[in-house]
């Protein structure tokens, strides 16, 4: 059996991930021989091939939002100055410290396949590096990965810019399965549809209210969503042994703040959903 841990996207709600990863590997044994991620689960996923998942909890009870993005008070004309809304420069510096030679050489020494997806906006297709690649190109991959769209900038790997894998692969399961796996444990950070209810911020179209920010946002979260719910089913459909671990319900409505309570708080819940579905 060729055993996969795919980690999805979602920002600060990554923190779920890492509750479900430390309950798979600490507490189940489970050593998989493949891990993908995207997005958040981008440089989650290289502690986790790595083995190393305290590591992986420190980081993500003591991040805060000004450890992971700039957040100009310029607000949506920011877009107009630069094209984005955020700068990834404080990201950049936390790849630079947990990405290292050291580590992508120890995970090739545990003979981890590791995948990172992000978008290749020329040509319309999620492309994927791993710890084979050198370390310069596996960390723009990382980087790259976790950009959203005009929220964040797209980032340049051998002429050509690339974004978060997410827009097309939410959950990479489809990379595990084309690369041998045999049984998959697919993390998804957001709930099943019927545990997402309704959220109470409005989006009025008024001067000041950070529209565009908000709105894409929201936008993007929603079909993110949708994109996590078919692949689901159409992996299910196609008989692959998947394990897919959601929430029980909705976490917070703002994947791009990351509040170290918060984050503790979905670790846990994280670590609990797995044990209740994984005993």
């Amino acid at each position: 059996m060729t055993t996969a841990i795919v980690l999805g996207g979602g920002g600060s709600l990554g923190a779920f991930s890492v509750g479900v990863a430390r309950w798979l590997l600490v507490d189940k044994g489970i050593r998989p021989d493949i891990v993908t991620g995207t997005s958040t689960g981008a440089l989650a996923a290289v502690l986790v091939a790595s083995g190393e998942v305290s590591l992986l909890s420190d980081l993500y009870t003591n991040v805060s939002t000004r450890d992971v993005l700039h957040q100009s008070f310029l607000g949506d004309l920011d877009v107009v100055l630069h094209g984005y809304t955020n700068s990834v420069e404080p990201l950049q510096n936390l790849i630079d410290e947990y990405l290292t030679e050291e580590r992508r050489q120890r995970i090739l020494d545990r003979g981890v396949k590791l995948q990172i997806a992000a978008l290749n906006l020329q040509k319309g297709v999620v492309e994927y590096a791993g710890a084979g690649s050198n370390l310069e190109r596996l960390k723009k991959f990382v980087l790259a990965s976790s950009c959203q769209p005009a929220l964040m900038p797209t980032i340049e790997i051998d002429g050509y810019d690339y974004v978060d894998g997410g827009v097309m692969q939410m959950v990479p399961v489809q990379r595990a399965v084309d690369i041998g796996a045999t049984k998959i444990y697919a993390v998804a950070t957001s709930a099943a549809p019927a545990d997402r209810p309704p959220i109470s911020r409005r989006f009025p179209n008024s001067p000041g209210t950070d529209v565009f920010n908000y709105t894409l946002r929201r936008a993007i979260l929603l079909m993110t969503d949708q994109l996590t719910d078919d692949m689901i089913a159409l992996q299910l459909e196609r008989g692959v042994d998947i394990t897919a671990i959601r929430p029980a319900r909705t976490q917070t409505p703002d994947p791009l703040e990351f509040a170290p309570s918060e984050m503790a708080a979905m670790m846990d819940a994280g670590y609990l959903r797995a044990r209740q579905l994984l005993p």
